[in-house]
């Protein structure tokens, strides 16, 4: 049975591309979210520094050049996928959904970075990103929420601290992987840098409303760590 829906555009894209061009260009570029003025008043509780999912129709793909199956990115190579199963605009029903960054709110124009429409495409709904809804359904556990009591509290920051240190292996993977750019033991220590990610570490802290000294301690036993990783690591190529 066929059904008919009907959108109404509540802005339009202003890029400066206005032909097909691969999305990782057009996101290191800004453009503006021009609102329709009877949609401004939506625009109330946005704010810059924050990112907002965007819906847009992607007005110039054809039904002609929509296939049900196709290889990703039309690389020949990848193995032939349904296009529910990809990201491709060609699709049946040609909507995009692109996470950009405010950057500036003047009126009712919203300047990004991240969108990857081409100028003039319509945009069907504007929502701020939230991590509860918008990420996995495995990290939404992770995500602040009301327990029922101490046990789910616990249970909760058991699967958190797994997350941690799942993410501090990987970034060990890394560390380890920069010896292969460094010289000498001066290029390891790196003092320069060592002061700049405290400084940044401390930061981080206080936005999330963390003690700065308690997290500088913890970074710094982490970061002596992995400096004394990478030392003996270049002195064992050393020795090859």
């Amino acid at each position: 049975m066929n059904h008919s829906v009907t959108f109404t555009p509540i802005a339009f894209v202003r890029s400066q591309f206005d032909t097909n061009t691969p999305a990782e260009e057009m996101r290191q570029h800004r453009s503006q979210i021009m609102v329709e003025p009877e949609f401004e008043p939506g625009l109330l509780g946005l704010e810059v520094g924050t990112d907002i999912l965007v819906l847009m129709y992607f007005h110039h793909i054809q039904p002609e050049q929509v296939d049900l199956q196709l290889h990703p990115r039309h690389v020949e190579d990848n193995p032939l996928r349904g296009v529910f199963a990809t990201r491709s605009q060609f699709r049946p029903n040609p909507i995009g959904a692109t996470v950009a960054h405010i950057k500036a709110i003047e009126g009712r124009v919203i300047s990004v970075a991240g969108l990857d429409g081409l100028d003039g495409t319509p945009v069907l709904d504007i929502k701020p990103l939230a991590a509860y809804f918008d990420t996995d359904t495995e990290r939404q556990q992770l995500e602040v929420r009301e327990v029922e009591g101490l046990q789910e509290a616990r249970e909760v920051i058991d699967l958190i601290d797994a997350e941690i240190i799942r993410l501090l292996g990987n970034r060990a993977g890394f560390v380890r992987q920069v010896v292969k750019f460094k010289k000498t033991v001066q290029d390891v220590r790196a003092p320069d840098r060592y002061a700049e990610v405290m400084r940044r570490r401390r930061e981080m802290a206080q936005n999330e409303g963390l003690n700065p000294d308690v997290v500088e301690r913890m970074y710094k036993l982490l970061i002596d760590n992995f400096i004394q990783e990478e030392i003996e690591l270049l002195h064992l190529e050393d020795q090859a």
